[in-house]
């Protein structure tokens, strides 16, 4: 994607170490130009720079007086580190300290630029002077040592893919697809993958200025969740009645966006005629939402409700708005954070053993694999070691839209990984 323009404020979205910080030109279209005071942040050339400065200063002087007090020419040191979670804590400690300092929360952009800093992608040495920048996306620079090193080539598309989404966030309102699969399909069964399914049913608009890759990771991104679900109901051979209700927990404002994709279910699933969705999560909005359905389903009469809950999952239960589900299904929840059970910050353990009152399938995605063993070791601590899944793998139907993980400095993928239960509680 060229870009030679960035609207309004757009380029203060996000922060890319070895791109134009204001036009976000590429580092191997022509040499940038740093910061000649903090060195974190690059410009095309003078007009650009000037033209930040405003927004840019009082960061800059911050970190310039960091320097200047503590002697050193850079403040992210690679001898500091010794593997990558502490090289993320060291991120993260030194992102705190600025905000510290500044007396305010970081911007977005600003928070990027220490969990993305411009530093060696195997040993995070930081010395500018001493790097050599990727050229094939904006996300990588090497130290000599390490220039021929092979380890980035494994994320380098999906990290320049990031690059084009991003951008493509900035400059294009979002849309969710709509009509993507046929009313009442013959089909018995999903395709394969998420690719499959969007190369089968999504005739989308084509004549915005995306790529191929772009615009299927973007469409991904919305039918993820419902897909998920349908795949979770494939693998248990789950009989939908006329009307089913589907609990969402952990719910927060990214299942709010794009409501209306959920009417794949009422054309997938030919006995379905009235969809209810309670998102319930404290991070929401109370709200109560009818998405319009097409044509089709309109004469049918076949409908979709929304319920958003503000509340825990065990104060829903004990409300007077509680609906009985016939469905559990929790998307990038988190469910493993918090270790301690008798932490104040657990906000789960209530939650879990509702969950297993509810007598029907839950389904759980995370991030990684990973995550997803830690998911069911909690359920097992909390509900009993009898707890069986029915499946624990790789998610086909996973987003395919790329975000960068100052963890890793790879990147990372909603419901990735999908965990399937028949129930929680043994007959």
């Amino acid at each position: 994607m060229n870009l030679t323009k960035m609207c309004d404020d757009a380029h203060n979205l996000f922060f890319y170490a070895n791109v134009c910080h204001v036009c976000k030109a590429f580092s191997k279209e022509l040499p940038l130009k740093r910061c000649g005071n903090c060195r974190m942040i690059a410009y095309c050339g003078e007009d650009h720079q000037r033209q930040h400065w405003p927004q840019h200063k009082e960061l800059c002087n911050v970190l310039l007086q960091m320097l200047q007090e503590s002697g050193i020419s850079c403040l992210l040191k690679k001898n500091q580190a010794q593997n990558a979670k502490e090289w993320s804590q060291i991120k993260t400690n030194l992102m705190l300290l600025v905000s510290i300092k500044i007396n305010r929360r970081l911007l977005p952009y600003e928070e990027q630029m220490f969990k993305f800093p411009r530093s060696c992608v195997i040993c995070h040495e930081s010395e500018s002077k001493i790097l050599k920048d990727c050229q094939d996306c904006p996300s990588g620079s090497y130290c000599a040592a390490h220039r021929y090193n092979t380890v980035h080539s494994k994320q380098c598309t999906s990290l320049k893919l990031c690059f084009d989404l991003d951008i493509a966030t900035a400059l294009f309102t979002r849309e969710t697809p709509r009509h993507v699969v046929p009313f009442h399909t013959e089909v018995a069964y999903l395709p394969n993958t998420m690719k499959d399914f969007i190369d089968l049913y999504v005739n989308e608009n084509k004549s915005l200025p995306m790529s191929p890759e772009c615009r299927t990771a973007y469409i991904s991104e919305y039918l993820t969740r419902p897909l998920s679900l349908l795949y979770a109901m494939e693998r248990l051979e789950f009989s939908a009645k006329a009307e089913i209700t589907i609990h969402v927990i952990g719910a927060n404002m990214i299942e709010v966006d794009g409501l209306e994709v959920w009417e794949i279910l009422l054309h997938w699933l030919p006995s379905l005629m009235v969809l209810t969705i309670v998102l319930i999560g404290p991070e929401l909005i109370w709200d109560s939402v009818t998405p319009n359905v097409c044509d089709c389903c309109a004469v049918e009469d076949m409908k979709i409700h929304v319920e958003s809950c503000n509340m825990l999952y065990e104060d829903y239960v004990s409300s007077q708005w509680f609906e009985k589900p016939d469905f559990i299904i929790g998307y990038n929840t988190g469910i493993h954070e918090c270790e301690d059970f008798t932490s104040s910050k657990d906000t789960w353990v209530a939650s879990l053993r509702l969950l297993a009152e509810q007598n029907c399938p839950v389904v759980l995605t995370s991030y990684t694999l990973d995550e997803s063993h830690k998911e069911h070791e909690r359920l097992q601590a909390v509900l009993g070691e009898s707890i069986v899944h029915t499946l624990c793998q790789f998610n086909p139907f996973s987003s395919l839209r790329p975000y960068r993980d100052y963890e890793t400095e790879g990147v990372y993928y909603q419901n990735q990984f999908i965990t399937i239960y028949k129930k929680l509680k043994e007959s």
